[in-house]
């Protein structure tokens, strides 16, 4: 399963929950740092004279080779954050199908009682377009009082039950 979260705080309390999580349920992964691969802010110019980033050409080539992707969202003002959406956009324009036939799994948190599902919700309509072909989606909400930062566990054990049974629905479809 291929990994990432569409933060790029280095304090990002999605990237916390996600590793919580494929440690908590040992899921076999590749994880990668959406923060190191240099993607500049995405413009028509840019794109006739580079084409495409290095980074983005290496994300697509590790989208291509795994056929479940779980993809972390954080949440800006109920929406995708600007870091992520530019990613997203610079992935269509390399191919608007670049999900085609995957299986993806989206997770998001906050420490508000919706967890991100604003976030969630607008990823789930574009990787619609993006041509996933199942997807399942978890927000995780009020994550001070459900993580424990210091041990970096998920105390709420009916979420972390909750996100096992959605991954496992994903990894068996």
């Amino acid at each position: 399963m291929l990994v990432f979260v569409g933060s790029n705080s280095s304090k990002s309390i999605n990237e916390q929950l996600t590793k919580a999580v494929l440690k908590e349920l040992n899921v076999t992964h590749t994880f990668v740092d959406l923060k190191t691969l240099d993607i500049p802010l995405f413009s028509e110019d840019l794109e006739r004279e580079i084409k495409s980033p290095k980074g983005i050409v290496v994300l697509k080539d590790q989208i291509n080779t795994f056929e479940h992707i779980f993809i972390t969202t954080n949440e800006h003002n109920q929406n995708l954050s600007a870091f992520f959406k530019n990613i997203l956009d610079w992935l269509s324009r390399t191919e608007l199908k670049f999900l085609e036939h995957k299986k993806i799994f989206i997770l998001s948190t906050s420490n508000g009682k919706r967890g991100g599902l604003g976030a969630n919700e607008s990823l789930q309509k574009l990787i619609e377009r993006f041509g996933c072909e199942v997807y399942e989606s978890y927000a995780f909400s009020s994550f001070s009082e459900n993580f424990n930062k210091e041990t970096q566990q998920i105390t709420n054990k009916d979420f972390l039950q909750e996100i096992n049974n959605k991954l496992n629905r994903i990894l068996k479809s």
